[in-house]
């Protein structure tokens, strides 16, 4: 596993890219089996990975957050409004007990709605699509 900037947030929305941190696998009943320690992917993973289902439907990455670089960047906010939107999408409440989480030290949810964002972590892959679907 390769050292990150201990000043780097880290965004747990990732694209599937060389250098990305893996830190969860969707188990068979599609919540995120969360690994001890993030695994730094290379061209080798992803071209395996991508045999069959899209790697980012399998697997969570996490990589830096591009804060105003990315379009989810709430400018105003200076914060993600993705996991704002997650919150209002999916509404898992706050769990008195979080899981192990190998990025949440670095975690930009997690820096910004603490164990509110990590309720609704595990539904990302799984039923944001629906959610999202229903909505329009």
């Amino acid at each position: 596993m390769e050292a990150s900037n201990k000043n780097d947030t880290l965004c747990p929305s990732y694209v599937t890219k060389p250098g990305a941190q893996l830190f969860g696998i969707v188990n068979a009943n599609g919540f995120i089996n969360y690994l001890e320690n993030t695994l730094v992917i290379n061209e080798s993973f992803i071209e395996e990975a991508s045999k069959g289902k899209d790697p980012g439907a399998r697997f969570r990455f996490a990589g830096n957050c591009a804060k105003s670089g990315c379009n989810h960047w709430d400018g105003t906010g200076h914060q993600c409004g993705l996991i704002n939107t997650m919150i209002a999408l999916v509404g898992n409440e706050e769990s008195e007990a979080l899981q192990h989480c190998p990025i949440r030290a670095k975690c930009r949810w997690y820096a910004q709605q603490k164990g509110l964002a990590c309720a609704q972590c595990n539904e990302i892959i799984r039923n944001i699509e629906t959610k999202m679907v229903a909505l329009e």
